[in-house]
């Protein structure tokens, strides 16, 4: 089950910049309550985002929501060392900010489903971001005079970067769409940490005191999924990770993750992945043995 963390940034500036050095042990999916921009500066691995794996070299970037599950890996001996630029969105725009300043945080809201969180290393975009990363480093480290207004410098030339990547800047952005995605936090954080479980709409949109037929609508609005679809993209996340980090039965994997009825979780897999659970377990424990049993450390805070 990803696991939510929740990292206290200094109020006054919720920002932090840190060096993050992964390494192999165990694979442990997570997600938190600040948005962040990660740079690999040396070694190879692997990013996971829910449904999606990517490989990582060095220069490589990639952007975290903060309520998308994710995770750095890398093989044992080998580990992958990055920068991460970890901010609440409230650093750039909060309720009463300009609808300007609200667009800098658009490539943050994004379809699980669909984006494509890494930038790569040969793309001119990537190289920008990389040595505005480096410097903010440095900026941070040294902590002299303006070193605040040096921060905030960068950070917003790197968000201009990634909306003239991802093409998400929208002069309707709004205080109103942040504000629903802060809103719905608490009934993410809810079905996080319980949708191994049967929860139910019901239970769900009474955390946020809403009828259920308006936190229906209104979830859509906020994660671009439905409320069942988000529920089972988990479901069939842990799946994947129970099929190749255990030797549980097909069956057991589908009680331990909700999905007690064999065809209906035999269904939705083969929906989602596109092949049996027993076909992925195969083909991945025979061609690439290991390569996703790691875990990150935590001696600085969890990215």
């Amino acid at each position: 089950m990803s696991a939510f963390l929740e990292y206290k940034l200094d109020p006054e500036f919720p920002f932090n910049i840190f060096e993050f050095v992964t390494r192999g042990d165990k694979d442990k999916l997570h997600w938190h309550n600040y948005l962040q921009i990660g740079l690999c500066i040396r070694g190879n691995g692997k990013f996971r985002f829910s449904n999606k794996e990517y490989p990582v070299t060095r220069g490589d970037v990639f952007i975290c929501s903060n309520f998308e599950s994710h995770v750095a890996l890398s093989e044992l001996p080998d580990s992958t060392t990055y920068i991460f630029a970890a901010f609440l969105p409230d650093l750039i725009a909060s309720p009463g900010s300009r609808a300007f300043d609200f667009e800098y945080l658009s490539p943050f809201w994004y379809d699980i489903k669909t984006f494509y969180n890494k930038i790569d290393h040969l793309t001119v975009t990537a190289q920008l971001i990389g040595q505005r990363m480096v410097e903010m480093k440095k900026i941070w480290e040294d902590r002299g005079i303006g070193y605040k207004h040096l921060i905030d410098a960068n950070l917003k030339q790197i968000l201009g970067l990634l909306i003239r990547h991802y093409g998400t800047a929208d002069p309707n952005y709004s205080a109103f769409k942040i504000t629903n995605r802060i809103k719905m936090q608490p009934a993410l954080n809810y079905i996080h940490q319980h949708f191994m479980k049967n929860i139910t709409l019901e239970e769900v949109s009474s955390i946020v005191h809403m009828s259920e037929s308006r936190f229906r609508h209104f979830f859509k609005e906020v994660t671009y999924i439905g409320f069942k679809e988000y529920i089972t993209y988990l479901r069939i996340n842990e799946a994947k990770k129970l099929l190749l980090t255990t030797d549980m039965s097909i069956s057991e994997i589908g009680n331990n993750i909700g999905l007690s009825n064999i065809y209906q979780f035999y269904k939705q897999f083969e929906k989602y992945i596109s092949m049996t659970p027993a076909k992925y377990r195969k083909y991945y424990r025979d061609n690439i043995v290991g390569e996703i049993i790691s875990k990150v450390g935590y001696d600085v805070p969890p990215v």
